[in-house]
């Protein structure tokens, strides 16, 4: 049993949960009317949440495959792809903070994703 990707897994099927639930509640409240000039780009941000979703949550479900069984064939190099994976989007994260101005106002933890994204990074390198 590898404790480290199981971690990672648990951590990352609560974030799931999380962003599908509580998330979702938060995101419909900002739809416009379906008569909008705004609403192409509500459905394609609604799209993107969902994406998200379902990354979260397949590689939630891979942490935990890896960490529970020896079903996963090179572990180490699919762990290594998942920590690069969880980095690029912290990093996105963060930049996309900065670009937009939020940094200016110290909201770095406020948005913290990417500290979810650098932690997950972390375990996952850390597993293999």
């Amino acid at each position: 049993m590898n404790l480290l990707a199981t971690l990672a897994g648990l951590l990352t099927l609560a974030a799931f949960a999380v962003h599908a639930v509580v998330g979702a509640r938060e995101f419909r409240p900002l739809a416009p009317p379906p008569e909008a000039a705004t609403r192409t780009a509500y459905v394609q941000a609604l799209a993107g949440w969902h994406w998200v979703s379902v990354s979260l949550l397949s590689t939630g479900l891979l942490f935990m495959t890896i960490g529970a069984t020896d079903r996963v064939p090179a572990e180490a190099v699919v762990l290594r792809a998942l920590a690069a994976y969880f980095a690029a989007c912290g990093l996105a994260w963060l930049l996309t903070l900065v670009v937009s101005g939020q940094g200016v106002e110290r909201r770095y933890l406020a948005l913290g994703q990417w500290v979810f994204c650098a932690l997950v990074a972390g375990l996952a390198l850390a597993a293999a």
